[in-house]
């Protein structure tokens, strides 16, 4: 069955990476919530254009509010799911190609949401047709759902939960393969710092959570600020190998660019870190005249990546240690924030990491609010989904060896409970495919071993 599902695929690639095309040229980050579109104009004009593409292929599709969408094959009562998600994470800077145009480059499909998730609904949705051209026995019927704000909460999956039928079971193609069969609680919150008067006129840095900011400018008063001295106090060992960008105003301010290299928010520790890049470097130079904030960034985070200064490391067999991602600041004269993104492990509770959390705002006289926090998800290896996931994903690559994991990052599998699990389309070990970074891209190759696992995947829940 492989064989045949994998020349089905090659037939129809002209037409999937059409497909794929189109819902990458939207630039799908959340938007200005309407009364009409829950999160903006662009993440609903993904729904439609994904919807329209199930439509056209014959499919029964709903548009559940602009919260999510929904493409069924079949229409038996019982089903299962398949979750993914159609809004992105900002573009940002450095790509080597536009962003929101599929290029295929040495056989690499290169465009932001071409793996994380964008090019796996195109994928299900093939998938889902192949199964239909192939006419396989399917005793349930199959749901993709499609979500539109994956990257800043879920709240889409949590709408299509209170609204919709939950099917039996499931998977979600937005994490890594072998299979995840478990994820870290999330823990993401605003630290708020009081305002303080410092030489230091703004901070702009990072703009999700979820990433490891490349990027902050940091705006400086000129007549409390020697630039000279300022460039002459940078230490190479603070910036990590890139190197601060000076310039001045038309106003006299001097304006300070530090730059990193983003990763994901759960892997914290491959990325590095532009706001504590900017924080350590006037520390050194200002000392306790950079104020509170800046202090608590460059001596109390630092380059730490699991909290242990803070207090908050913790640890377990099974998920590893808590992750910390400081993933963006405002600084300004109305408010003194920095965004923390933390993935903890699954022996701890939600309202473990609380009060862990809050003990250790009391130390340093900060006050917090959780933006968003979900506990731990765990699904025992010997479960049903599980077992016929591994399965299919045995077949089609011949991977004895590696077993289910468990990840810090979060995804939609949580949100429907203990049936679900992630399932591709990330290949572990394999060449990096930058999610959350400039250049995300796939190559060809492992794109349609993903299409094939998938569509093995959803066959097998299908099928008593």
């Amino acid at each position: 069955m492989k064989e045949q599902i994998r020349a089905k695929f090659e037939a129809y690639r002209d037409e999937m990476l059409e497909d794929l095309a189109a819902l990458v040229a939207i630039n799908s980050v959340r938007g200005t919530t309407t009364e009409k579109y829950p999160f903006g104009e662009a993440p609903a004009k993904a729904l439609e254009l994904a919807l329209a593409q199930g439509e056209r292929m014959g499919f029964t599709t709903e548009n559940v509010d602009y919260y999510a969408g929904t493409i069924d094959l079949g229409t038996t009562e019982r089903m299962i799911g398949v979750l993914a998600h159609l809004d992105i994470v900002p573009a940002g800077q450095g790509w080597a190609s536009d962003p929101f145009t599929l290029t295929l480059r040495n056989n690499r499909l290169y465009g932001r949401g071409v793996v994380d998730d964008k090019g796996p609904v195109v994928a299900a949705l093939y998938g889902m047709r192949i199964l239909r051209d192939l006419q396989v026995p399917l005793n349930k019927r199959i749901r993709l759902i499609l979500g539109t704000n994956e990257e800043l909460g879920s709240a889409c999956m949590k709408y299509y939960a209170e609204h919709r039928p939950i099917p039996e079971c499931g998977f979600t193609p937005d994490a890594d393969y072998p299979l995840i069969n478990g994820e870290k609680g999330n823990f993401l919150t605003i630290l708020s710092f009081p305002n303080e008067s410092t030489p230091v006129r703004s901070i702009q840095g990072g703009e999700v959570f979820n990433a490891v900011p490349a990027f902050c400018e940091a705006v400086l008063d000129g007549k409390q600020v020697d630039l000279d001295a300022l460039r002459a106090s940078v230490n190479t060992a603070d910036t990590l190998g890139f190197q601060p960008e000076f310039s001045r105003d038309t106003d006299g301010n001097i304006h300070m660019i530090t730059r990193g290299f983003a990763s994901h928010g759960s892997l914290p520790h491959l990325g590095k870190n532009a706001v504590v890049s900017c924080a350590l470097i006037l520390v050194n130079y200002l000392g306790r005249s950079a104020g509170k904030m800046l202090r608590f960034v460059a001596e109390s985070i630092g380059r730490e990546t699991d909290g242990r200064t803070l207090g908050l490391k913790s640890e377990d067999a099974l998920s590893g240690s808590l992750t910390f991602n400081l993933g963006w600041i405002r600084y300004n004269a109305d408010e003194q924030k920095l965004g923390i993104d933390i993935r903890f492990p699954i022996s701890l509770s939600l309202a473990d990491m609380t009060s862990i959390y809050r003990k250790m705002t009391e130390t340093h006289k900060i006050s917090f609010e959780i933006s968003s926090a979900s506990e731990p998800h765990y699904v025992p290896r010997d479960h049903e989904v599980v077992k016929r996931l591994m399965a299919a994903y045995r077949e089609v690559t011949g991977d004895e060896q590696a077993q289910p994991m468990v990840i810090g990052g979060g995804t939609y599998a949580k949100k429907l409970g203990k049936n679900f699990v992630a399932f591709g389309p990330d290949f572990v070990g394999m060449e990096s495919t930058q999610i959350h970074n400039v250049d995300e891209h796939i190559s060809l190759e492992r794109f349609l071993d993903h299409c094939v696992i998938c569509t093995m995947g959803m066959m097998r829940l299908a099928m008593d």
